[in-house]
């Protein structure tokens, strides 16, 4: 499933132990989750990021991060690098990895640091630091930061998380990925989502989880071949479930799997190492996601998979 036209929400330690399941049920697709702000202190991480991470992965939805900046400095913005890469090690984003630069408590206006000069090097010391990391960077920004303080040069070089609470944005540049539409305020959907409460809410422009695993960021290899991103999985139940592993019970009778299961409508440990051994076969991820091409592949291609 193309990201292209859908619906998001954009999480923090302040919205607690969100339940993304909620988020889900509610149908929104993807999740930006912060991992922390400032510099790279443990104590600014974000006390939600690993927790966050776990369940927008157990539940299949794709997810991205950002750090928000507190940045006065050159140094100041390559220790907020550090921090990101410190806390993404091991994990591998289907979103784009973005530096919040709005000043919603004053900080860096209090400080001297909303000026051109300064959130101008942090961006691009940003863009530059993440993306020589292998990952795929993105600014979060509103537009009095692109009309005073980022140069066009910079605002260019990667995708931009707009902010602005509006009916239509007011951005129409082609990096433009993702809108923030609402929080508080929304002028699109309710500001809430039942069992979750008040949360910011967006849109995506680009199809995301493609770019990145084609491209090769966020960990993944461009030799990766990806099935399928979204579909049945670990957990899932139903009679969809029931079918999918009626075929993988076929499959072992003929010698393309060796797994055994119970024929039941749950997604247990046995489909999972299924249908990881049908995607081992035709040399994809296991990812242990069985969805509209894995169905196609394993009904349309038994002399393949046999072989």
């Amino acid at each position: 499933m193309s990201l292209v036209g859908k619906k998001g929400v954009d999480i923090s330690s302040l919205n607690g132990n969100v339940s993304v399941e909620a988020i889900k049920k509610a149908g929104y697709d993807f999740v930006m989750i912060r991992c922390g702000y400032g510099s790279d202190l443990k104590m600014q991480d974000d006390t939600q990021f690993e927790n966050n991470v776990r369940k927008c992965e157990a539940a299949g939805v794709p997810w991205g991060a950002y750090l928000y900046s507190y940045a006065l400095s050159t140094a100041d913005a390559q220790s907020e690098v550090k921090h990101v890469l410190r806390l993404l090690k091991g994990k591998r984003p289907t979103l784009p990895v973005a530096i919040d630069m709005e000043d919603g408590d004053g900080y860096k206006a209090k400080h001297g640091g909303m000026t051109y000069s300064n959130i101008n090097n942090v961006c691009k010391i940003f863009v530059e630091g993440v993306r020589a990391a292998g990952y795929y960077p993105m600014i979060y920004t509103g537009l009095e930061e692109i009309n005073n303080y980022i140069s066009s040069e910079v605002l260019n070089s990667c995708d931009l998380w707009f902010a602005q609470w509006w009916k239509v944005p007011q951005y129409y540049g082609n990096n433009m990925g993702m809108w923030q539409y609402g929080g508080e305020q929304n002028f699109i959907d309710s500001p809430s989502i039942p069992g979750v409460g008040v949360i910011d809410q967006d849109k995506c422009y680009k199809d995301y989880p493609t770019i990145i695993k084609n491209g090769g960021y966020n960990g993944w290899k461009k030799s990766d071949k990806v099935l399928d991103s979204t579909g049945y999985r670990y957990k899932d139940r139903g009679t969809g479930v029931l079918a999918l592993k009626e075929m993988l019970i076929l499959a072992k009778r003929l010698g393309i799997t060796t797994q055994g299961m119970d024929e039941n409508g749950i997604f247990g440990d046995g489909t999972q190492i299924a249908v990881n051994q049908v995607l081992k076969k035709g040399g994809y991820e296991q990812n242990g996601i069985a969805g509209d091409n894995f169905i196609k592949y394993l009904v349309c291609r038994p002399l393949i998979l046999t072989d």
